[in-house]
């Protein structure tokens, strides 16, 4: 690779900046739709809640404790190279809102079409077949609009299987949020007690939703996120099929084993769980190896330091970024270095592997010229000091020969 020869003159620029506002107004008018919905949802759970303010109210607040726990794992994961937060809002916004209206009509729909043609006869089967049937297929369905609307419209804002996983998650938690609210609602007004169902959903499984849609949907769409539209939509019903028998074997345990919830539990969700989480450390390490790998490429060509390469590439070597530019006042600019290099790496891979070369050399150029200037800027920071302190010292001042 010659990494000064790429097209850097090229006007890619224009095309960039034409591509950001096309997806902004695109997150836009999503947000905005999903705005429009949002009473519809809002009534809905005031009829769970018989119209009762104070149910409502009480049930929203104790909801919020699996959501928070829920996006604070997910913001975890997705530190290295994060999504852009207007498209998490939409995702999460869709999944309490757009999903669950989703999910409500197309159930509504199937259940009349089965008891009407006599496929389900009794209260028994129709129960059995909306938890352990409908709700999984339905459901995971519907959490997975926001990731397939970015893939057919804005695909090059999904860098990977991290990306995927978190947008999947964050529809799943916004869903989960909405549907916690009408169980919490319904078990407090029937009993007068909802601590057993926060307890079961709140505390022991407020992840569930998440790792479902994220292990199928997000995981198999993101491993394609550098192909074509075509590998995408391909990967679509593989995906729908992992997130929904995985819904399924945890419904089908619930409704299965009865009192035995727990033997359920410890059997079948907590290694799910934990072989979710064994994915996601494996996942940020590969992360790191492909910043690391496209990196030190410039680095060979002369862009910046090989040092510099493997610091940007761990997250010891960031802390110790973040400490020196602390020092000098510019922590903010090395923040924004930083991202920009895990960009211009993420974009350099999406050039070797994927598709549409000249397109995706032009996003790469782009990268470039910005990460190049913010390091400038670092350089200029350092008020001529070739050492730049420690950890620093691989940066040089302006001027240095490459």
């Amino acid at each position: 690779m010659s990494v000064p020869n790429t097209n850097i003159t090229l006007p890619s620029i224009r095309h960039t900046q034409g591509t950001q506002r096309r997806n902004l107004i695109l997150t836009i008018v999503f947000l905005g739709a999903l705005g429009l919905a949002t009473p519809i949802v809002v009534f809905i759970l005031a009829l769970s809640t018989e119209f009762s303010p104070l149910v409502q109210m009480f049930t929203s607040i104790i909801a919020l404790v699996p959501l928070a726990f829920v996006v604070w794992v997910l913001h975890i994961m997705d530190r290295w190279e994060p999504v852009p937060l207007l498209i998490k809002l939409s995702s999460a916004l869709w999944g309490g809102v757009g999903a669950v209206l989703m999910t409500l009509g197309i159930g509504l729909v199937l259940e009349f079409m089965l008891v009407t043609v006599g496929i389900i006869t009794t209260e028994e089967q129709l129960g059995f077949y909306g938890t352990v049937i409908q709700a999984p297929i339905v459901e995971e369905f519907a959490k997975a609009i926001p990731l397939l609307f970015l893939f057919l419209f804005m695909r090059k804002q999904i860098d990977g299987p991290i990306d995927g996983m978190v947008i999947a998650g964050l529809s799943a938690a916004g869903f989960a949020y909405t549907e916690n609210i009408l169980y919490f609602s319904g078990q407090l007004l029937l009993t007068g007690d909802a601590s057993g169902i926060f307890v079961m959903r709140g505390i022991m499984s407020p992840l569930t939703h998440a790792i479902f849609t994220a292990m199928g949907f997000g995981l198999l769409m993101g491993l394609v996120a550098h192909r074509s539209r075509i590998w995408a939509l391909a990967m679509f019903p593989a995906g729908w099929a992992v997130s929904a028998f995985l819904h399924m074997l945890w419904n089908g345990s619930a409704a299965l084993l009865g009192n035995l919830f727990y033997v359920g539990y410890f059997i079948i969700q907590v290694p799910i769980a934990i072989g979710s989480a064994l994915v996601v450390v494996f996942l940020t390490r590969s992360e790191a190896k492909t910043t690391k790998k496209r990196l030190s490429e410039y680095a060979e060509a002369g862009w910046l330091s090989m040092e510099e390469a493997h610091r940007l590439s761990s997250a010891d070597g960031r802390a110790q970024l973040l400490d020196w530019a602390k020092r000098r006042g510019v922590r903010s600019v090395m923040t924004k270095y930083i991202q920009a290099a895990t960009r211009l790496a993420f974009n350099r891979q999406r050039t070797v592997v994927g598709g549409e070369y000249r397109e995706n050399q032009g996003q790469e150029a782009d990268s470039l010229t910005y990460f190049s200037s913010l390091r400038q800027e670092l350089l200029r920071a350092s008020s001529g000091d070739m050492t730049m302190g420690q950890p620093g010292s691989a940066l040089q001042r302006p001027g240095s020969p490459r």
